[in-house]
């Protein structure tokens, strides 16, 4: 992938760009469910993806986020783009984040929507968050709230994380993973 992107002219660059902008993102790939006990992983070198070694609940969770593929064989072999995960999180974190996402938990931050839209789909350059892998959901967050991101959406969500917690940002991301992008939102006419 990168000697290929390497190899892209800058038109290139913006044509596909606008192209993968322009696909809806109204596929739910991402499965959540709280638990304490998790099946016990194995994080593959290859790919950094964690796969199931067995189905009985013998792992502690301990406050991580885990997402397993499905499908092992059509995850790592076939890397079938249209395969589902599984996502392990901390019991109570959905409702947890749910109240911070909708709410702002009482001013420790902003309601979501105000930015990325009612539905958590975006609006105009702010992306959609609603249906998105708590992986890349946290490691975004970790860097706004570390500095390392310094572009213009980064000032932007500078205040937002400010007073959040590393256990806030796992209840938030394990919220927005199991929203279903293909639901209406709240209030829309279905």
């Amino acid at each position: 992938m990168i000697r290929m992107a390497r190899a892209m002219t800058e038109e290139e660059i913006q044509e596909s760009s606008e192209f993968w902008a322009a696909v809806p993102w109204t596929t739910r790939r991402y499965f959540v469910m709280e638990a304490d006990l998790i099946p016990e992983m194995y994080l593959n070198p290859d790919n950094n993806m964690f796969f199931a070694v067995g189905t009985e609940p013998e792992e502690p969770l301990d406050g991580r986020i885990v997402e397993t593929p499905i499908d092992t064989y059509q995850a790592d072999y076939l890397r079938n783009p249209r395969m589902g995960f599984n996502v392990y999180v901390p019991v109570g974190s959905i409702a947890k984040g749910e109240e911070l996402v909708t709410t702002g938990g009482d001013g420790k931050t902003v309601q979501c929507a105000i930015c990325h839209g009612h539905d958590l789909m975006g609006l105009a350059v702010i992306p959609g968050i609603a249906g998105r892998s708590p992986s890349y959901l946290m490691r975004q967050l970790y860097d706004f709230k570390q500095g390392t991101r310094k572009g213009v959406a980064a000032q932007l969500m500078q205040p937002t994380i400010a007073n959040l917690t590393l256990d806030d940002m796992t209840n938030i991301v394990a919220y927005l993973a199991s929203i279903d992008p293909s639901a209406p939102a709240p209030g829309d006419s279905q």
